[in-house]
């Protein structure tokens, strides 16, 4: 199972001023919860945004992310034939340094898939099946 979504409705204050919403994903049996900051993006810009990440997954672009905090947090998602593979990943500012087209991007930003890191400890992923993204998308309506 897949899914992304808020789990409050009123945004909450943060102690250094920021204001953000509660989501969850959840990734089959793992579920974790994160806060979306509000502010260059709103609830419906992050929900639209995850629709077009499973849209995009699921037709021949075979890469998509998933903002839990726009331009910061995502989940990345590469398809392999009937599997989705799945990270956490930061965006660090060098990373968007040079972003010309803001409507391609997350996605131009999605490098290739790597399983460990550069000292070759495993990078932590999750599998999913492309059956679990398409019952995101028929339960949200994209």
């Amino acid at each position: 199972m897949f899914d992304i979504t808020f789990v409050s409705d009123a945004p909450e204050e943060q102690p250094d001023g920021w204001v953000g919403l509660w989501g969850s994903v959840q990734l089959g049996a793992y579920a974790e919860d994160f806060l979306a900051p509000l502010g260059p993006w709103q609830r419906a810009d992050y929900e639209r945004q995850w629709i077009d990440a499973a849209q995009r997954l699921v037709s021949p672009a075979a890469r998509a992310a998933f903002f839990t905090a726009a331009f910061q947090f995502w989940w990345v998602m590469w398809r392999e034939g009937k599997t989705v593979i799945v990270q956490e990943q930061l965006l660090i500012p060098e990373r968007l340094e040079g972003l010309t087209d803001w409507q391609a991007a997350p996605y131009q930003l999605i490098w290739e898939r790597q399983a460990t890191s550069g000292d070759g400890t495993p990078i932590s992923e999750w599998r999913l099946g492309v059956a679990d993204i398409e019952g995101f998308l028929a339960r949200r309506g994209g």
